[in-house]
């Protein structure tokens, strides 16, 4: 077994997985939905809002805010909104599936990553814990990312590069030594997340940004990796130092 391993974060929407179709993303956006109503009798989306790369708690935050909701109550609400959402999603796991798939590559590369015993799988998303994980359980992914490590969640935080930087404690906690670390992301935030918590950006243009777009808030170009897409694996592996 090796002694030291790379620890690999991923996002989740638009990373691993996309939207489509007429229901795209209906589970997640149901659920928040779901939350703005129960707490607050507010019927709305978070379409009413920009929140690509967002975390979903700065999304309630937003949302709140663009109907004039005052910030002291947010702020006496706004967990109460996030665990209204974790109700809604326990109750329609079996729709979590809804409107996702998963992108092109992402199976291929997390098999070739679970057989090897030099890396660490797990998700840094803004998701709610519950909600990252049912949409990767419906995909049938869930089994490719690393039971002890939880990574970094929309429910543990606001800011996405804490997240990154969560991930890796939990890594250390549980006995894990971390020589390398990578995050991979579709928007400008997780760039900027990864750089700023010591992990190395891989930027993928699989969602609203161009490879452009993300190499521009690169601080350090020359250790950010850029790709299209993960279709190709051995292409992946070979810039992450993981295959000769």
């Amino acid at each position: 077994m090796s002694s030291t391993k790379t620890l690999l974060t991923f996002d989740v929407d638009g990373t691993l997985i996309k939207s489509v179709g007429e229901n795209a993303n209906r589970f997640h956006k149901n659920a928040f939905s779901y939350g703005f109503k129960k707490i607050f009798g507010l019927d709305t989306t978070i379409d009413v809002v920009s929140h690509h790369g967002s975390t979903d708690k700065l999304i309630i935050r937003s949302v709140l805010e663009y109907h004039e909701i005052p910030g002291e109550k947010i702020e006496n609400e706004l967990e109460n909104v996030a665990n209204a959402m974790v109700e809604y999603a326990t109750e329609n796991m079996h729709d979590a599936g809804n409107g996702i798939e998963l992108l092109p590559g992402v199976l291929e590369l997390l098999t070739k990553l679970s057989e090897r015993d030099d890396c660490i799988v797990t998700l840094v998303t803004g998701n709610l814990q519950p909600i990252a994980w049912a949409k990767m359980t419906q995909l049938g992914i869930k089994q490719y990312f690393n039971d002890a490590v939880r990574g970094g969640f929309g429910s543990d935080h606001e800011q996405r590069s804490v997240l990154v930087s969560i991930a890796h404690e939990r890594a250390t906690e549980n006995g894990f030594k971390v020589d390398k670390r990578f995050h991979f992301g579709d928007t400008h935030n997780d760039i900027t997340a990864a750089e700023t918590s010591g992990a190395i950006p891989v930027g993928l243009a699989t969602g609203i940004w161009s490879l452009d777009d993300l190499r521009e808030v690169c601080v350090d170009k020359e250790k950010g990796l850029f790709f299209e897409s993960l279709q190709d694996t051995d292409e992946v592996l070979k810039a992450l130092e993981l295959l000769s």
